[in-house]
């Protein structure tokens, strides 16, 4: 092997899995910086930094790129680390998002910029070592698969080892040694003239590495953190106020250092609730928002009789409870809520293990609940839907309360997010496990009917009716107080002594009862959503109004949207409005639905006028049936690609459990996978037109398939460990990838038949296309579902049989 072969083949697989690890780790970090749904705005960022930097070798001297390729890639690379740097440091330190949404317009181009920045040296470099280095592409190709797919996994490994922050720090640093990988020319002394200065780079690599690990390891070892998010989706949070701080792959969990000695906390407090009554607890944060409390417990249950006085706990009024499972325990306020009510055996499941650790191992926190030590009390660190469907053990109740915050759901947080929690599929499965008396209880934020209130009676309707009832009034009650409705829903008719039990509790109380089996059906949309006769009349329901308040689903698992992403108009002045003209809740999805629209504009914006305008330049013959049928090409496959990839990525965060390990599942199988079918593309080549056009509609068989299968594969693997989720994720990723890999490379060897000078707008194009098609494909998922976005990908597939026509007939006519 040529002596220089071995360190630039190190370079390659280092960068390239840099590139991966740095997107997932991005991710993690605005998801606590930002609002869930914009840490999809990474794969847009570094696919347009990544497009813009291969454009720019595409547009540059090959001669004098083929001579220094080394230097050029050594000097990227080490911009990339430095602009990893800077984008780590503009996101933690910087407010991305605001209450006011033209705030977020001056601050998120920001941090785009900056973070695009990296990905575009980073373009730079690889697009220079795949091809201006002296080396076999397809063996640089396999490095640098090889390198993105190991990158995804040293990225989870990270992030389960340390905080994410440091993370990016060891990212950095990793990245400055590999510049130093790369060969110099003969004639390369290894300086860089800027200005009136000369640099080293080799000298500045070094420093750099040595001075960002060190800062890393200080971070990491020292007692209290140093570098981490100074703002919390738009809250100024600093470490004096935090007593607990731990990441990992899914969240990063905060306990606030003041211990509140005050009234009792409640989620849904009674107009008579004894809030003279003290309490001492503590508050905890999942990714700086989504909170719960820990309340101090000494063993004495009568200090804690105002759980009585919260409409959370209404259901635990009923007879004969003796066995309940608790998902989302928390901090283990509902956990507390059971045994108080002398729930015999509690099985508490939380998807997060740093909770778990806080309540079962962690001393100052396990002795200050003190509830891990109860008679039948059971702590487990389990996704709730795969734990239902193992479990042989049948409960009288399950209580799902608030798996979010108030602050979060008036934000928008979860709007654009999936959610495997709140779906017909999911809350069949917890009703199976029910015995036959027994009820499902969801609470939810409600001050009206058009906050979470109605789409919660819809899933709990359509629920029902795949469990074959019929009249569903007879199974269902709803209670409200303060900002809170309750939802109870029975595996049986409710019995009159249970009915009985729910109407005392709630006069007592003086809880507002919207629905009891005994009373008439109320008028409105709930009186219009009880008596539908079906799933069908549900979604027909939900059409005629403003919000969507349809059964959600795992092929449109969006609990949390109800903003319709068709109504931009009034979206846009809802999302605007004060608060105090607009309610928060549905104030909250719209801004998120907002956001949406300005990303899908912003970079709408960007690749007009910095890929798409610049490059139609270069384009001599705009109007000849190469160009036409090439752009429409390029086009397609780089929609194509997206909105396969999106979709997979959401469906399988909601099979995998969490939306980061439906990310890093897709991008290592997705890249992976691409890559072996791009390098089988230049030994089965697709240089005929039978053969283009049977790789279309396979491509489009595929996508479609999947949209036929995946509810059912889903259903028949919920109870698998994760391991064999990822492994069933793994395999559904693979053939789309295998095929989606021809697309790219057999493109450009058609479209090279006729101009080589037309290469750069059509990369170009496609980048573009990749660029738009991640934020569109969300949209459209949320819009009408995860299954028929992948409909559309495999339409964008099929299409592209009218390209490979075109070319093949100008083809015929040019020779």
């Amino acid at each position: 092997m040529n002596n220089k072969a071995l360190p630039f083949y190190t370079g390659v697989f280092l960068i390239s899995g840099l590139v991966m690890t740095l997107q997932i780790l991005q991710s993690r970090i605005l998801s606590v910086t930002s609002w869930y749904h914009l840490s999809f705005l990474v794969i847009s960022i570094a696919m347009f930094g990544l497009t813009m930097g291969a454009l720019k070798i595409y547009r540059s001297s090959e001669e004098e790129q083929r001579k220094n390729y080394g230097a050029i890639a050594r000097n990227n690379t080490i911009g990339f680390a430095i602009y990893i740097l800077l984008a780590l440091f503009i996101q933690l330190y910087i407010p991305i998002i605001s209450d006011n949404a033209f705030k977020t317009i001056a601050t998120l181009p920001l941090s785009a910029l900056a973070t695009s920045m990296a990905y575009y040296h980073a373009g730079v470099a690889i697009t220079t070592c795949l091809t201006r280095a002296p080396f076999p592409v397809g063996k640089t190709y396999g490095v640098d698969l090889l390198g993105a797919g190991i990158g995804c996994i040293f990225a989870l490994a990270m992030m389960e080892t340390i905080d994410a922050p440091s993370a990016v720090l060891i990212t950095s640093a990793i990245a400055f040694l590999s510049a130093l990988c790369f060969p110099l020319h003969k004639d390369d002394n290894g300086e860089v003239k800027c200005g009136d200065k000369i640099i080293k780079p080799k000298k500045l690599a070094l420093t750099m590495s040595v001075f960002t690990l060190a800062l890393a390891a200080i971070n990491v070892l020292s007692p209290t953190t140093l570098i981490y998010p100074l703002w919390a989706k738009n809250v100024y949070l600093p470490m004096s106020k935090i007593d607990y701080e731990e990441w990992n792959s899914i969240s990063r969990v905060t306990v606030f250092n003041e211990e509140v000695d005050t009234h009792p906390f409640a989620w849904g407090a009674s107009p008579i609730f004894p809030y003279d009554m003290k309490v001492t607890g503590k508050f905890l944060t999942i990714d700086g928002d989504a909170g719960t409390p820990i309340t101090k417990f000494d063993g004495d249950f009568s200090k804690h009789s105002y759980l009585e006085y919260d409409v959370t706990n209404i259901a635990y009024s009923l007879p004969n409870l003796n066995k309940a499972a608790i998902i989302g325990v928390g901090g283990g306020r509902d956990l507390l809520s059971a045994k108080y009510f002398g729930v015999d055996k509690v099985t508490a499941l939380d998807v997060n293990p740093v909770q778990i650790k806080l309540l079962t191992t962690y001393p100052e926190y396990r002795d200050y609940s003190n509830l891990y030590k109860q008679p039948g009390v059971t702590i487990l660190n389990e996704e709730a839907r795969s734990w239902f469907r193992q479990n042989t053990e049948k409960v009288d109740i399950i209580q799902m309360s608030l798996i979010d915050t108030w602050a979060a759901t008036g934000a928008g947080a979860f709007a654009l997010s999936e959610n495997g929690l709140y779906t017909t599929e999911a809350w069949g499965i917890f009703m199976n496990d029910l015995n036959d008396n027994g009820v499902f209880t969801l609470s939810r934020w409600s001050a009206s009917i058009m906050d979470d209130t109605g789409r919660s009676l819809s899933v709990a309707i359509a629920t029902l009716f795949n469990q074959g009832v019929t009249d569903v009034t007879k199974q269902i009650a709803l209670f409200n107080s303060d900002n809170i409705a309750t939802l109870v829903v029975a595996k049986s008719p409710f019995t009159p002594e249970q009915i009985a039990a729910l109407r005392k509790t709630a006069e007592e109380k003086q809880y507002t009862v919207a629905l009891l089996p005994d009373q008439p059906v109320p008028e409105g949309l709930l009186g219009e959503l009880l008596n539908a006769k079906n799933i069908d009349e549900l979604n027909a329901i939900s059409d005629k109004q403003f919000y969507d308040v349809s059964p959600s689903t795992d092929m449109r698992p969006f609990f949390f949207n109800q903003a319709r992403l068709t109504h931009p108009i009034e979206v846009s002045k809802l999302a605007l409005k004060p608060l105090q003209d607009g309610h928060f809740v549905t104030r909250g999805q719209a801004k998120a639905t907002f956001n949406l629209y300005l990303i899908i504009l912003f970079s709408a914006v960007v690749v007009g006028l910095v890929i798409i305008l610049p490059l139609l330049k270069t384009v001599e013959d705009k109007g000849s049936t190469f160009i036409k049928a090439g752009t429409f090409y390029f086009m397609l496959i780089g929609l194509g690609f997206m909105f396969m990839e999106i979709s997979l990525l959401q469906a399988l965060g909601v099979f995998l459990g969490h939306p980061i390990y439906g990310l890093s599942v897709v991008l290592f199988s997705l890249i992976i996978s691409a890559g072996i079918g791009s390098l089988i593309s230049e030994f089965v080549t697709l240089d005929k037109l039978p053969k283009q056009l049977i790789w279309c509609f396979l491509t489009c068989a595929y996508g479609i398939g999947m949209s036929m299968t995946l509810s059912d594969i889903f259903y028949q693997y919920a109870e698998v460990d994760i391991m064999t989720r990822v492994m069933i994720s793994v395999a559904i990723m693979s053939p789309a990838g295998l095929l989606m890999g021809f697309g790219f490379p057999t493109g450009l060897r058609l479209t090279e038949q006729f101009d080589t000078r037309a290469t750069a707008w059509f990369w170009g194009i496609n980048g573009a296309a990749g660029v738009l098609g991640s934020s569109i494909a969300i949209a459209c998922n949320i819009a009408l579902g995860i299954d028929q976005t992948l409909i559309i990908a495999g339409v964008c597939y099929a299409l592209l049989s009218i390209s490979f026509l075109a070319l093949s007939n100008a083809k015929k006519i040019t020779t």
